[in-house]
């Protein structure tokens, strides 16, 4: 299996407490946090903008303890126990996480409502993967990048030897590919039998990760960080991720619309889902 490549969403950070002290979600007017971001691309440290962050900030900013997180995934093509997993350990005293609903453990990766962080070198790892991530887990995968003329016009006015020749609305379109990835990747109802979350690496309470799940955020106008591999910083070369949304949503929303059966209905193909890049 392969966790890249790796499509991401913002989402809302739920309120929990940690040791007894509630930590509010953060403030509407701060810009949500992304499902993945690191900034070391071979540790796994967060960055500042990802939901792992945001978690650690709030216990910091309501209680003063310091809490480290790590996004845990493998960087290639050799099998993986699970898409991605957020790992917590703390400096100087245990913090028990508990949160107000399972809905928002679900988010923060989690599958329980009490959490304890240890102190270092332990740590704990999360049991779901984080919402607002979409990651095939496929055999392999991959991220191509297209770009157009949105339009042309010549013109011959300027001189009787010389065409003029105008390009303008230059796009791109990303096409995320992945074979073989597991179903339970690729619909919630799948991934919620024992059998084809086994299989995923996932247990079946997770309601991340799923195509299904990215299609849903697509509907609602999201922005998406595609990553190719995994990356510390933003472009358009390979190795860092793009941003892109998805227009195609209207024609097609479906997970099966997107997806092709390999060998059914167990293992699928992920080609032809288009992003319109803006980068």
């Amino acid at each position: 299996m392969s966790n890249f490549p790796l499509v991401t969403w913002q989402v809302p950070r739920p309120a929990f407490t940690a040791n007894g002290v509630p930590v509010p979600a953060p403030s509407s007017t701060l810009p949500l946090p992304w499902g993945f971001g690191v900034s070391n691309a071979t540790t796994g440290n967060v960055s500042t903008t990802s939901l792992a962050y945001s978690i650690t900030s709030g216990i910091f900013a309501a209680t003063g303890l310091n809490v480290t997180a790590f996004y845990v995934y493998s960087n290639g093509t050799g099998p993986s126990a699970s898409p991605l997993k957020v790992e917590l350990k703390s400096t100087v005293t245990p913090v028990t996480m508990v949160f107000n609903t399972f809905a928002d453990a679900y988010v923060c990766g989690f599958a329980t409502l009490s959490v304890v962080i240890p102190v270092a070198p332990s740590s704990v790892t999360g049991t779901v993967n984080p919402a607002g991530v979409f990651v095939p887990c496929g055999v392999s995968g991959d991220v191509r990048r297209y770009t157009t003329q949105r339009a042309a016009v010549s013109a011959s006015t300027m001189g009787p030897l010389v065409t003029n020749v105008v390009n303008w609305g230059e796009i791109a379109d990303l096409e995320v590919m992945a074979s073989a990835f597991p179903v339970a990747n690729l619909e919630r109802w799948y991934a919620a039998i024992a059998v084809y979350a086994s299989a995923a690496g996932r247990v079946v309470a997770d309601p991340n990760n799923t195509l299904e799940g990215m299609l849903a955020a697509a509907a609602e106008g999201a922005t998406f960080r595609v990553y190719r591999e995994a990356t510390t910083t933003g472009g358009t070369t390979a190795g860092t991720y793009q941003t892109a949304k998805m227009p195609a949503i209207v024609q097609a929303s479906s997970a099966r619309d997107y997806a092709t059966p390999v060998d059914a209905p167990r293992l699928w193909d992920l080609a032809g889902c288009i992003m319109r890049s803006t980068t």
